[in-house]
């Protein structure tokens, strides 16, 4: 089970098809919410030092509801079609609730179709995923695999890997990389990186150009610069075809 606080939040979790058991609520706000009278069944009326007590956040407008995790398997093996020119992003061994969120945040904007998660570090409905992403955890497709399931399907699927990280002799600068229409990015941990085992197989490794004292971005900043280089690609070529 997991909580969910905030309406906008509680909406996404809506429209994934999560149920709420059990919704915790100010009296005075809840005929604001027609999506929440729905569920009125499992409604309680709480006032506000309670709803504090609860709360991982202060601004969370009055309501805080508790869901069960009732996704489907989340395996690779439950993708019957793969869309025309997958854009696929694979997270190895993330680390950070904030920053998983703010990917899944950045990837939804970007039109990511999966997020495949291996060697993952925190649990997916974390409070703070759940906060830093907006909600979008529960609509984004998630799927958790180890990391050599997911080469052998990738591989099959005859999608191009590219790693961001450093290799002495592999590394190309992401500016000068043609990315091609059939793609998963690969990005690491906040510590560590990518592991040895996408190194290895990967097609491509990208580092992004870095100008000033400081060698390294946050993941989710770095994985925001490399997802919008790809987008401007794409569309210079689609526009161009």
């Amino acid at each position: 089970m997991f909580l969910v606080e905030g309406i906008q939040e509680f909406e996404m979790a809506i429209k994934g098809k999560y149920i709420p058991i059990k919704i915790f609520i100010y009296k005075e706000i809840f005929h604001k919410y027609n999506t929440i009278k729905s569920f009125k069944n499992v409604v309680t009326f709480i006032n506000k030092r309670v709803f504090q007590k609860l709360v991982y956040r202060k601004n969370s407008g009055g309501i805080i509801s508790l869901f069960k995790n009732n996704s489907p398997e989340r395996k690779l093996k439950k993708i019957i079609k793969i869309p025309n020119n997958p854009f696929i992003l694979i997270l190895d061994g993330i680390e950070k609730p904030g920053n998983l969120g703010a990917i899944l945040r950045t990837a939804d904007a970007a039109g990511v179709h999966f997020i495949i998660l291996c060697n993952i570090k925190t649990y997916i409905f974390n409070a703070n995923v759940i906060r830093c992403s907006l909600g979008s955890i529960f609509t984004t497709k998630i799927f958790i695999e180890e990391p050599k399931s997911i080469f052998s399907w990738l591989k099959k699927k005859k999608i191009e890997i590219v790693v961001a990280g450093f290799h002495k002799k592999k590394s190309i600068t992401l500016y000068t990389n043609q990315f091609s229409s059939h793609l998963a990015i690969v990005l690491g941990s906040e510590n560590k990186g990518v592991s040895d085992f996408w190194i290895e197989k990967a097609h491509k490794i990208i580092t992004i150009p870095m100008f000033g004292h400081i060698d390294s971005l946050n993941v989710s900043q770095a994985m925001s610069i490399i997802l919008y280089e790809i987008i401007r690609q794409r569309m210079t070529h689609f526009s161009s075809s």
